[in-house]
């Protein structure tokens, strides 16, 4: 795996300041930089694609530390594309921040940026890039695969809101786990992710963790809730019912068998 720098507080200014320098030698113009907060519903992406380490390790900071170094965006007309921070940025959004600290770079009267499209920063995808060892960041992109599934299958943006849930709360959607996938969890590091039904959570990813932390004695986990603007009718709700799943004990655990 490739080592991933992120930007910090620390090298913002130069990051910055390497920015607007070089919009400076294009457009032969001088620029103006505000900070300011902006809303996603004007902000823009200038990337095709976001990198898979990259953002796996983005969305663990912003949900574990709240990683908030401001992105740098320039101004035109009423709108704002991203020229850094794309990921920063699409987590955020996905995290259902309504607004987002930037650098706001502004050219002079009578000039302007380049004419360039307007989509929605739910259409960047990502791309595989680099190899992921560490299992914990495996996990946290995972959980964004799996948005990216469902989007596919609904074709509607889904986002994400963290939650303590219960245990006893949870409905699984898969009938058996191996015995070496939950005891190669020693604590409980990710959130799962699931949707909201009525009272209960039915469990899209983490089963495993799911069942440690039962087996940990713990009450409750940390989870990651799909959501949509628009109601959607599961499929997987009826999957678990099919299978008359309905509780975390339903799950059948398989011991490793040896074949001789």
């Amino acid at each position: 795996m490739r080592e991933v720098e992120l930007a910090s507080w620390e090298d913002l200014p130069k990051r910055v300041e390497g920015i607007v320098r070089s919009l400076e030698m294009i457009y032969q113009v001088k620029l103006r930089v505000d900070l300011k907060t902006i809303s996603f519903e004007r902000l823009f992406p200038t990337e095709d694609f976001l990198e898979n380490d990259k953002i796996a390790l983005v969305f663990q900071k912003v949900v574990e530390e709240n990683y908030d170094v401001p992105i740098t965006v320039v101004n035109s007309g009423k709108d704002y594309f991203v020229l850094d921070g794309h990921h920063r940025a699409f987590i955020r959004k996905k995290l259902l921040c309504g607004a987002i600290k930037a650098h706001v770079l502004r050219f002079p009267e009578g000039a302007s940026y380049r004419e360039i499209l307007r989509r929605p920063l739910e259409d960047l995808r990502i791309r595989d890039v680099s190899s992921i060892e560490d299992p914990i960041l495996k996990t946290w992109l995972r959980i964004l695969y799996v948005v990216e599934h469902y989007e596919a299958i609904y074709n509607v943006p889904f986002y994400l809101e963290k939650e303590l849930v219960q245990l006893k709360d949870l409905v699984p959607t898969q009938s058996h786990v191996g015995r070496a996938q939950i005891d190669g969890i020693k604590k409980v590091l990710v959130p799962i992710v699931c949707i909201h039904d009525g009272e209960k959570y039915y469990i899209l990813d983490g089963h495993a963790r799911s069942l440690r932390a039962r087996e940990l004695g713990l009450d409750s986990i940390e989870a990651m809730i799909l959501l949509s603007t628009e109601r959607i009718n599961f499929g997987i709700i009826k999957t678990a019912e099919a299978m008359d799943l309905q509780q975390l004990q339903d799950v059948k655990i398989m011991e490793q068998t040896h074949i001789s």
